[in-house]
């Protein structure tokens, strides 16, 4: 068979039905890549329930979350072969994208672990969001195809205004966003702290309520191109997650040129910033970096106009294409 160079549909839990519209205001990382493939969106439970055939390829995103979760009980219980099903639905290939860090349904019961992997199994083919998440999937699955869908800019977004002595962290005090150690390198930076735009109701409680005595401060929830706005504003940023998944933030915060300290385990981080890139858990190197760029003017214009340009340059919708249709790993 000829190489794929067409991706049709996507199928995941979202409700919309076609093309991502271009004024979308939460263009977050999988509405982007939607829209770069300029394929057509189906809700996965649209698709199980009824008749239609789709002509072409299609990509699937399963949903995350546990057995409370409506839609996993749903496709538990009543599709557990989801991809075989689906592939009956389509003339073409069906690939699977791993929405979410690798080995994400390990925390879940062996059930939905055993769900998982014979869906994966069942796919033509494996995208996932880091070149370093390749070797897990090539281990799980050898004899399968592994290709890498980076985050992409949707489209380019207007700056708020000058940069201001404030750092931004990456996420909350929970696990895959890892706060408090974010924290610990951020102090280093001697400006106000601030975690992104999720909301009071989007938070666990605890998390929200000792953000005061940790000095730090949430914004409230907004669209992704106020987000994107508001971030424009930051002089610092740090991205050490306790696990890492498609790292869109770092992407963000090197389109507006802010130096971020941060996990080299995603393709954002580990190529938007070669100088402040560390390996995962190494807070020592992450403090040493902070201290520099706040000391060191020249190493901070450096990283930041190097951010720049990379962003620009590596995460391109050209880039993107190429890297799913003709870097395969087999």
């Amino acid at each position: 068979m000829p190489p794929i160079n067409k991706i049709d549909y996507c199928f995941t839990e979202m409700g919309l039905i076609g093309k991502m519209p271009k004024d979308y205001p939460n263009m977050r990382v999988l509405e982007s890549q939607i829209m770069a493939w300029d394929c057509e969106h189906v809700p996965i439970q649209k698709v199980l329930q009824e008749e239609t055939k789709y002509e072409g390829n299609a990509v699937v995103v399963l949903p995350k979350g546990d057995m409370g979760k409506e839609i996993i009980s749903w496709l538990v219980q009543n599709h557990f072969n989801t991809i075989k099903e689906l592939k009956e639905k389509v003339t073409g290939e069906l690939w699977f994208y791993q929405d979410g860090e690798a080995g994400y349904w390990n925390q879940h019961i062996v059930t939905l672990q055993i769900w998982w992997y014979n869906n994966v199994a069942s796919c033509d083919k494996i995208i996932c969001p880091n070149e370093t998440d390749i070797k897990y999937y090539k281990g799980m699955f050898k004899s399968k195809p592994v290709s890498v869908m980076r985050s992409i800019m949707a489209y380019v977004p207007e700056a708020e205004g000058f940069k201001k002595d404030k750092t931004i962290i990456s996420g909350p005090a929970t696990r895959e966003y890892n706060a408090f150690d974010q924290i610990l390198i951020a102090k280093h930076f001697k400006a106000s702290i601030w975690i992104p735009p999720m909301g009071q109701d989007r938070m666990p409680k605890d998390s929200w309520d000792t953000a005061a005595s940790l000095d730090v401060n949430y914004l409230q929830y907004m669209d992704w191109k106020t987000w994107m706005s508001k971030l424009s504003t930051y002089s610092y940023a740090v991205n050490m997650p306790g696990v890492t998944c498609a790292a869109s933030f770092s992407l963000n915060c090197a389109w507006w040129g802010i130096p971020c300290v941060g996990n080299s385990h995603a393709d954002t981080q580990r190529l938007c910033y070669p100088e402040t890139s560390v390996e995962h858990n190494d807070i020592e190197g992450a403090i040493k970096i902070a201290d520099k760029l706040k000391t060191d003017p020249e190493f901070y214009k450096t990283v930041s106009d190097d951010a720049k340009m990379y962003a620009r340059t590596e995460f391109t919708k050209k880039k993107f294409l190429d890297l799913v249709f003709n870097k395969i790993h087999f």
